[in-house]
């Protein structure tokens, strides 16, 4: 054990059940919708993810890996196979602040040391794999120094109403975690996790206060590989 994870262990021993993903109950979930000749097709994503995947797909960005889009402005994930054809969409909830890059050192902190101000989904371009949270759950690192993953909803804290958040028809009440992304349980089941399962894959996170030039265009640096066992935020 790293002393990093040491020291979350300790620091979020009372917050140890919102790191723990009870079964959540789909009828309080805004749906999920599935891909393919049924599902949703790309003039319903916007036009800031439809213009992000145009440029993945002409640069071959995701190096023939599945990849997600995630649009913080519109709350919503879009789930791709290596083709770059949709899988499906859902709804997110996100890091409470608006911003795109995550405070530094804030992977080696303990949640009670975050300020709100703080507690952001950073943007850019990240190599993702599956993995374990502390308590054994599996999750979808996105960075993993940043303690930064994409999780099913946690339904543990009832004051934060996480299902009715992310079941509201506005993108207005989707921010309240401190960073991590929490999606609906059945998309993380059916989608998530098959097509991440056995190998990695691309994250894009859109920007909500720079430009898609800035994050995107000039081929940032990918975040290392996820490892398994460590922290997370929720």
């Amino acid at each position: 054990m790293t002393a990093r994870q040491s020291l979350w262990r300790a620091a979020t021993a009372g917050l140890a059940l919102g790191l723990l993903f009870s079964g959540s109950s789909l009828a309080d979930e805004r749906s999920w919708s599935p891909g393919g000749p049924n599902g949703p097709v790309d003039a319903d994503a916007s036009a800031a993810a439809g213009q992000l995947k145009a440029w993945v797909l002409e640069r071959a960005d995701n190096q023939g890996l599945p990849f997600l889009i995630i649009d913080k402005i519109n709350a919503e994930v879009l789930a791709f196979d290596r083709e770059g054809q949709l899988l499906g969409t859902a709804p997110v909830l996100l890091g409470l602040a608006r911003g795109d890059i995550s405070p530094a050192g804030i992977g080696d902190r303990p949640l009670s040391a975050i300020a709100p101000g703080e507690r952001i989904t950073p943007a850019g371009r990240f190599l993702a794999s599956m993995g374990e949270n502390l308590g054994g759950k599996g999750i979808l690192w996105i960075d993993y120094d940043a303690a930064l993953s994409l999780h099913p909803v946690i339904t543990t804290r009832a004051a934060d109403r996480r299902l009715q958040r992310l079941a509201s028809a506005t993108a207005g009440d989707n921010r309240i975690s401190y960073g991590c992304v929490n999606v609906p349980a059945e998309f993380y089941e059916k989608i998530v996790q098959p097509v991440f399962n056995d190998t990695t894959g691309i994250v894009y996170i859109l920007p909500e206060t720079r430009s898609l030039a800035d994050v995107f265009f000039q081929t940032p640096a990918v975040s290392p590989s996820a490892q398994e066992g460590g922290p997370a935020l929720d």
